[in-house]
């Protein structure tokens, strides 16, 4: 007989065990907000080897932390902050392309030539870590064509020079307390929302500029035909863009669009980062709210129920149960879905939504009615009751 285990569950067994007699030995869990600023580093990457790098920071912050190296912690976690100015300024020579090649020029002056060099950027075009070439407490001027202040770039360059003492090779261990990493870990964390917050307007405009434009809707036109690759490749990964930028984008209306030469394939395609961020987040996701659904199954409101409430209508008709697809009050049309959990509807024919506060069933017939105060049977019913 062949006994199978799982390694993983055996060790993490031992580990539980050994840490109740040697709680002097225990490894700490890392903190919620050391993983923070994977919340501003892209989540789709144009190249691998942007995400190991990142990926490596990131184990070696956390293993650094766990093994109470927090000064090494500290460090690598300052890489991880500097990544994510030098993305955010990415998109600041998007958005401001002139702008930042004169701020450049100010910058770097004699230098500035060899920033556009082929060593430095990858096939002609500037990447992340084109920036690294600038001194650190320099580069975050840079921002200033997006309205950085003085205050702020005072707090970045403070970082630098903190960095700077912990950085050297000076035989010390300076910083061995978890309260005081804690407290540096902090300052990062509301710093770069500091700095990714003065794109926010421009990223706004300039999505909104994107998806407007014919090569980017157009299914005739557009790279992909299929709406989600098409707003993952064309657009996430094509200017790296972070949960929290997404966040800004997927509370943009779809009524926001309405009146727009293409409306309904830059619907869909707004629909689709929509649903791009509900699924990446999981953030309590129902299908009724996801407006990507909603358009997916326009007309469809069948394949709804069977595919995203999994309810089967040969089940239901085998077993006798009721399956909740209804002619709708407002057009008539077969196509009112019901979700029992929410208690409420969606029409996938003309878009009306109720709830269980709005329609009831006929107490005569047996269908769906608006709720008509104290009357428990349909128009029809009553119109019928009447002739008799």
């Amino acid at each position: 007989m062949t006994l199978e285990f799982d390694v993983s569950k055996l060790s993490e067994a031992i580990k539980v065990a050994f840490e109740s007699e040697h709680p002097e030995y225990a490894i700490p869990d890392p903190p919620d907000e050391l993983f923070k600023m994977l919340e501003y580093l892209p989540e789709e990457f144009a190249e691998e080897t942007e995400e190991k790098y990142i990926d490596a920071l990131m184990l070696a912050a956390q293993t650094s932390y766990e093994n109470g190296l927090y000064q090494f912690a500290y460090v690598q976690y300052h890489m991880l902050f500097m990544t994510a100015v030098y993305y955010a300024i990415l998109k600041v020579s998007i958005f401001h392309e002139e702008e930042l090649k004169k701020a450049l020029y100010y910058l770097l002056k004699d230098r500035y030539a060899d920033f556009w060099k082929e060593t430095n950027t990858k096939n002609g075009k500037l990447y992340f870590g084109s920036f690294a070439l600038i001194n650190e407490s320099d580069v975050f001027m840079l921002l200033r064509v997006v309205g950085l202040d003085s205050d702020l770039l005072g707090e970045l360059q403070k970082l630098v020079r903190e960095r700077n003492k912990y950085a050297h090779a000076n035989g010390q261990l300076q910083l061995t307390s978890d309260e005081l990493f804690m407290e540096a870990l902090n300052s990062y964390n509301t710093k770069i929302q500091k700095v990714v917050e003065l794109l926010k307007t421009d990223l706004i405009d300039f999505y909104k500029k994107t998806v407007s434009d014919p090569n980017f809707h157009d299914p005739d036109i557009r790279a992909y035909l299929d709406p989600d690759e098409q707003m993952i490749q064309e657009f996430i990964k094509e200017y790296s863009l972070s949960r929290v930028e997404l966040n800004w984008l997927r509370k943009i209306r779809l009524s926001d669009f309405d009146g727009y030469e293409g409306e309904t394939e830059i619907k869909t395609l707004h629909s689709a980062l929509i649903h791009y961020y509900r699924e990446l987040t999981q953030d309590e996701y129902q299908p009724f709210d996801d407006p990507y659904v909603l358009y997916k199954y326009k007309n469809n409101a069948t394949e709804f129920v069977e595919r995203e409430l999994e309810i089967s209508a040969y089940e239901c008709g085998k077993e006798g149960g009721e399956f909740p697809v209804y002619e709708c009050p407002e057009c008539g049309e077969e196509q009112l879905a019901y979700d029992a959990d929410g208690h409420r509807y969606h029409c996938f024919a003309c878009g009306a939504n109720y709830t269980d506060e709005d329609l009831t069933f006929c107490e005569k017939c047996g269908s769906l009615m608006r709720k008509n105060g104290n009357i428990p049977i349909c128009h029809n019913c009553v119109e019928d009751m009447m002739r008799d």
